[in-house]
């Protein structure tokens, strides 16, 4: 093996690849790259058994053949090298990376002990980089972080009635993202394929989406990449079920003052649970944070709000995770009793088709 190739552009497809490796592993050879030298390419690949990616870049090919090397050390060189151009060959059983003045050998293992990747599907259904990123960004701060039922440990994407959905839930709160568009599918995507996602997207390319016959893999592949992701298995709960139609109290709020508001009283607390009070009453909303440890907080907000005095109790991380998911300035957040589930949406459904619901707690 040996070839010529640019630096930059090696040290993006590393950072991308490295997203598919595992950083420790049972099993070392999850830790590597197996680096393939083609005509005018290298192609690299990445996997930790749950998520397969196929990089390819060009490159001037003198040489071709594989090799198997450490995905962290091979990152951290070239990440590090100052030259334009890096030079890549094998001499035995090492592989040798030349930089301007500096030269690293690196040992390496057998292609052989690569493990097999499933085999790629094409699709045909093509879906916007930017709305699969947006989906992601709208929907992952929701799903579910601890150990739970396997189903909310990923994002559920579908089409329905002519909108796409990304959903993310952890049972107390579902946010949902629904634009315009068709998706033939129903995928159950892994928190961590998400963020490999995430990192392979720049939000202008067109992405082919399609599933394997029996369900069990997603196929996302461009020009530049290919990623085999193996999907959660379970059913996703009856999510619409759980959105309340009718409320007894509405309020619409600036985003940003709110969002303001509870990170102040947010000082006051520390953890993940950090209860928060709310009391409507005319033009007015009333934020309350109580601790006898950690002190207290009250914060007053102008809202349009006309209606009976309406209290009600919430973790106050929720609503600001869930108030950054908003392209929007104002938002709506609508109430039925104080023990059953809000809603907070945009105020303009149709520029930002983005919803939140979220469990009340008792404070």
């Amino acid at each position: 093996m040996k070839l010529e190739l640019d630096r930059e552009e090696f040290e993006e497809a590393l950072k991308k690849a490295r997203e598919a490796t595992e950083k420790k592993s049972a099993l070392p050879i999850l830790t590597n790259f197996l680096l393939t030298a083609e005509e005018d390419r290298v192609v690299i690949k990445a996997t930790d058994l749950e998520n397969y990616l196929i990089l390819s870049l060009k490159a001037d090919v003198q040489e071709k053949g594989s090799v198997c090397v450490n995905s962290r050390s091979l990152s951290d060189i070239v990440r590090n090298l100052n030259s334009a151009l890096l030079h890549l060959s094998t001499e035995g059983d090492k592989l040798v990376i030349v930089g301007g003045r500096s030269r690293f050998k690196l040992p390496t293992v057998s292609p052989e002990d690569f493990p097999e990747f499933p085999e790629v599907i094409e699709g045909e259904e093509a879906v916007p980089g930017n709305l699969i990123l947006k989906g992601i960004s709208k929907t992952e701060y929701a799903i579910a972080k601890e150990e739970t039922r396997i189903s909310l440990q990923g994002m559920y994407m579908r089409g329905h009635e002519g909108r796409v959905h990304f959903v993310g839930s952890d049972g107390h709160r579902l946010a949902l993202y629904e634009p315009e568009g068709s998706f033939p599918y129903e995928l159950l995507i892994p928190r961590k394929s998400l963020k490999v996602v995430q990192r392979l997207l720049t939000g202008i390319e067109d992405v082919r989406v399609a599933r394997s016959e029996d369900g069990s893999f997603a196929y996302f592949t461009t020009e530049e990449w290919k990623l085999i992701v193996r999907l959660l298995e379970g059913e996703y709960p009856d999510y619409l079920a759980v959105i309340p139609k009718e409320f007894t109290a509405e309020v619409l709020v600036d985003v940003d003052e709110t969002k303001r508001a509870l990170k102040r009283l947010a000082g006051l607390s520390e953890g993940r649970v950090f209860p928060v009070k709310i009391t409507l009453s005319d033009n007015l909303a009333i934020l309350e944070f109580m601790d006898p440890e950690f002190g207290e907080g009250r914060e007053e907000l102008d809202v349009d709000y006309v209606g009976e005095t309406f209290e009600i109790g919430f973790n106050g991380r929720y609503l600001i995770e869930s108030l950054d998911a908003l392209d929007s300035e104002k938002a709506w957040l609508k109430f039925t009793t104080p023990d059953t589930a809000a809603l907070l949406e945009s105020d303009d459904y149709e520029k930002d088709p983005y919803r939140c619901i979220i469990m009340p707690m008792r404070v």
